[in-house]
């Protein structure tokens, strides 16, 4: 996806409505009217039973919601933000993304991560015992067979995936792939973005320690031959606009401490170890009643300018403030979750950010 400069940005909006696909669907509609580039969506299976804070609404499955999407869409790129290389064999998510991609003319792309335990703790017989090691190979089977021909067929022997003469042959629309972005945090995860995808996608940063990380990505990419230019810098943050800079504010650190606390890491790389090392990583998170314990307390002493500092709040003016110490971080892809109301965000955006930057 990127065929932009270093001075552009561009944007994209995370819809959900959980228990609600038509709702969903019909946000994804007005993020495109409204002018965003891509549209995303979370892919969620299981969620916490029993909990009243986290997760309370049942979630619907992702690829079917984005095939909906596309047949009311027309321009936006449609992805998962993200799935994960667990529960789906990677011959399903290639097979899905194809179709996604023939039936939309060429807009689909696959966000894709290691995955979170709250989506599959329930499925005693999947073997996650080794998550780095089990999305490599999901990778290198997905983009095989995207390559794979009559006569030159992709087998794959690996710890987990093992195929024999694999060819699919119904192709992507978009060449020479639809867009590759992971989602990941640590070296290992932004090193095989640097050496294989089209972009890192990752959930959550500050713009330090994002510019920090991307490094790293960067690095790998020159390592192994390839114009690290070429590699979309994506970001998914919150976002609350309104009129009132200080109300949209409150409302952003109210909802998005606990989300801060899910990013242990992250704390602790803002200078918040204290507040860290007591935190469940999210991609261990059961929401258990101990780890709610946990997670709530921690949230509760994070600081406001820390909560800050990963969001997109404020008035218009605030808000084009925030995005551009994103994008001096250099991202270039940012993709926005709305919090709050989300017809005044979506309308500020509209009339005032995504025009700032299109004439700049």
């Amino acid at each position: 996806m990127n065929s932009l400069s270093s001075t552009d940005m561009s944007f994209g909006c995370q819809v959900v409505s959980y228990g609600d696909v038509g709702a969903t669907v019909d946000q994804a509609v007005r993020a495109e009217s409204a002018g965003f580039d891509t549209i995303t969506v979370p892919d969620h299976l299981f969620h916490p039973t029993g909990s009243t804070e986290f997760l309370v609404d049942p979630p619907w499955e992702a690829f079917t919601v984005l095939g909906a999407i596309g047949q009311r869409t027309d321009e936006a790129t449609l992805l998962p933000g993200v799935t994960d290389s667990v529960r789906r064999h990677p011959t399903e998510l290639a097979h899905a993304i194809t179709t996604l991609d023939r039936m939309t003319d060429g807009r689909a792309g696959l966000g894709i991560g290691a995955g979170e335990a709250f989506n599959f703790a329930p499925i005693a017989d999947l073997d996650w015992e080794n998550p780095y090691r089990r999305f490599r190979e999901a990778v290198a089977v997905i983009d095989g067979l995207w390559e794979s021909t009559p006569e030159e067929p992709l087998s794959f022997a690996g710890e987990y995936f093992d195929l024999d003469d694999a060819h699919m042959g119904l192709k992507p629309a978009s060449e020479p792939r639809p867009p590759l972005w992971i989602g990941g945090y640590g070296p290992s995860m932004r090193g095989l973005t640097g050496a294989v995808a089209d972009g890192w996608f990752p959930w959550i940063y500050s713009p330090d320690e994002y510019e920090a990380d991307l490094q790293r990505v960067l690095e790998v990419a020159e390592d192994r031959g390839r114009d690290p230019e070429s590699i979309d810098r994506a970001v998914m943050v919150p976002t609350t606009v309104t009129e009132n800079a200080d109300e949209a504010r409150r409302t952003a650190i109210e909802r998005n401490r606990t989300t801060l606390a899910l990013r242990p890491p992250l704390l602790a790389a803002m200078g918040y170890e204290d507040v860290a090392e007591n935190t469940p990583l999210m991609r261990e998170m059961a929401f258990t009643d101990e780890q709610e314990e946990r997670l709530l307390a921690a949230a509760d002493r994070i600081p406001e300018e820390a909560v800050d500092a990963i969001s997109v709040s404020g008035d218009p003016e605030r808000a084009i403030e925030r995005i551009e110490a994103f994008q001096d971080a250099g991202v270039d892809n940012l993709v926005v979750i709305p919090v709050g109301d989300f017809e005044e965000t979506m309308t500020h955006y509209e009339e005032e950010i995504i025009p700032y930057f299109a004439d700049r």
